[in-house]
């Protein structure tokens, strides 16, 4: 039978250390040269080598950007609801037939042993 040896590590000693020092120096005389290098890290490090692939920078303004416009377009819909649902209504009604068809065409094509998939395509042709 062979000997282990165990090494317990104080694990919230390390963190709270850890902790520490990157409170002492994101504060202290370093300040301005670890903002200077975030900003440049951000400004230019890319997730991967693909030219296209946006900096870290461009990704996190893309994502609020994206956030923004979503958080917007959401208020948008809330604030038009009853507008939006009376367009909609008039536009699946203006011609009934030719809906029912799409969507019978639609629910015949995608019926399988597992069950049944429908999606519809509500532009005019």
């Amino acid at each position: 039978m062979g000997t282990e040896m165990k090494i317990e590590l104080p694990t919230q000693l390390i963190e709270d250390t850890i902790r520490a020092e990157m409170v002492r120096q994101i504060g202290g005389e370093n300040r301005d040269k670890l903002i200077e290098n975030v900003v440049k890290t951000a400004m230019s490090q890319k997730k991967n080598d693909y030219n296209s692939t946006p900096t870290y920078f461009q990704e996190a303004v893309n994502g609020m950007i994206r956030d923004e416009a979503i958080r917007v377009f959401k208020e948008w819909i809330g604030s038009n609801r009853a507008d939006i649902a009376k367009a909609l209504f008039t536009y699946m009604n203006a011609d009934k037939q030719k809906r029912l068809k799409q969507f019978a065409e639609k629910l015949a094509q995608n019926i399988s042993r597992y069950g049944i998939y429908v999606s519809l395509d509500l532009k005019d042709e």
